[in-house]
């Protein structure tokens, strides 16, 4: 058995995580190993069985596998609840086994243990990290034609945030991306019109400053937004990192036009949301937003009303993300989960009618009256987003349709570490310490050093 190890570490994304729903498979990649076993029908680096492709195409009835599901974010509860129950109702032969990422169960620790991984469930994000870097990746491309699967049902762009990484390693199930969440009381109470899908960056700029106010000792905030979403989700498709040099790619006049409306001006054009801003140590977020609520608009990945109680009893909607001028009617870059088939997989063809049946007009059109993204471009399945839920009144399909997704970038295990030194120069920035084009250059700095020192530690 051919044993080969690869120490890579945890790609942390933050709030995305936790929004359950709309970002399922969980964007905090663990430290992983490689054990890949080629003596027994291993594809190590992405390239596709042609004996598996043309293999035949089985009845339900007649596929007979133990598959084993490795979810690196979802509980088994919603595992289950979403594909589970209804995979062990369509294949009565196949015994599935769905292992949670926790403590004792690391994808790391089963890989030292020689556990079978048949389908490798986890978010695009930390796809470099578990998936590639661990040799998981296995081009399903041929396979996916043999089994009779019509990639061009799908959302485009769903497809070619993992194509980016080299090959069609799995297929996406439920879809992701930024939108705005506004509370409704704060723009009321101030008589200040509710924002609309299909604004401009200027024109919520000029929204944001007129409900940050202070009032009876409470100072409101128009607008925030992390650092580290809109760059993994930016319109612009640029890349984060220099694949080719592994050196950070934002010392650019578009990097910084984006980071100066999302992040920055929202906060300097007020002196009073500057102060609250240096008091909180920098940043406001979802207790702020459904907590404190003196948060009148939030950009986050589509879910968070999933995650949060407390959106049960506010006053809240939400609409797309703005646009720039220069980039008419493109919003966020797509953030799906997918269903990954690995290369160490014994049962490749088992596995790819789970993929098959998972993303079935009929499946895909049960995640999205649960209101999960759907991933498939039928629109009567996109009318149905959201119907069985308590939120069915919200404006949750043009908040996500309203504008067309950009074209995802090409994502490395680095990213993250060019998103904090990022974040932390930005805060200077904000409270007149330096200016913008300092910042970047900072960052750049910084996080080439820390690049340079991962790549260093994985030799």
């Amino acid at each position: 058995m051919l044993v080969k190890r690869r120490v890579v570490f945890y790609v942390v994304i933050g709030l995305v995580m936790f929004v359950a729903a709309a970002c399922a498979g969980g964007d905090d990649a663990k430290d992983e190993s490689l054990i890949a076993d080629k003596n027994e029908g291993a594809s190590i680096g992405g390239s596709s069985d042609s004996r598996e492709a043309s293999s035949p195409v089985l009845e339900k009835s007649d596929v007979q596998a133990e598959l084993v599901i490795y979810g690196v974010s979802n509980a088994e509860e919603e595992f289950n609840d979403r594909w589970g129950n209804d995979l062990r109702e369509q294949f009565p032969n196949i015994t599935f086994t769905y292992i949670q990422n926790e403590q004792g169960k690391s994808l790391s620790e089963l890989i030292m243990a020689n556990q079978p991984i048949d389908i490798l469930f986890d978010s695009i994000g930390s796809a470099p990290s578990t998936l590639i870097e661990n040799g998981f990746e296995y081009d399903i491309t041929d396979l996916a034609r043999a089994h009779g699967v019509d990639l061009a049902r799908f959302e485009p762009t769903f497809l070619d945030s993992i194509r980016q990484m080299g090959g069609l390693y799995g297929l996406p199930v439920n879809g992701g991306g930024l939108v705005i969440y506004y509370n409704k009381d704060i723009f009321d109470h101030f008589g200040v019109e509710y924002p609309t899908d299909g604004m401009t960056w200027d024109e919520l700029l000029d929204l944001s400053k007129r409900v940050t106010r202070q009032e009876d000792g409470k100072q409101y905030a128009g607008f925030a937004a992390s650092v580290a979403h809109p760059m993994r989700m930016n319109p612009y498709s640029l890349d984060v990192v220099d694949m080719e040099t592994n050196t950070a790619a934002i010392d650019n006049d578009l990097w910084r036009k984006m980071m100066e409306y999302m992040v920055v001006l929202p906060i300097t054009q007020d002196e009073g949301y500057r102060e609250l801003y240096a008091s909180r140590n920098g940043g406001l977020w979802t207790g702020d937003f459904v907590g404190e609520q003196n948060l009148a608009m939030f950009m986050m990945n589509f879910g968070l009303q999933y995650a949060v109680p407390e959106f049960e009893t506010m006053n809240w909607d939400m609409v797309s993300i703005p646009i720039f001028d220069d980039l008419p009617g493109v919003g966020s870059q797509p953030y799906p989960n997918f269903f990954f088939i690995t290369s160490s997989s014994k049962h490749k063809d088992a596995a790819m009618e789970v993929l098959k049946y998972v993303t079935s007009d009929e499946h895909v059109m049960k995640e999205s009256r649960k209101g999960n993204i759907p991933v498939l471009v039928n629109e009567d399945i996109k009318e149905m987003f959201g119907q069985d839920t308590v939120y069915k009144d919200k404006n949750m399909k043009n908040a996500v349709f309203y504008n067309a997704f950009a074209v995802p970038h090409r994502k490395t295990i680095y990213d993250n570490l060019v998103a904090g030194p990022l974040d932390a120069q930005l805060k200077r920035v904000i409270l007149g310490e330096i200016d913008l084009n300092t910042a970047f250059r900072n960052a750049v700095e910084e996080a080439n050093q820390a690049i340079a020192e991962r790549v260093a530690a994985q030799k």
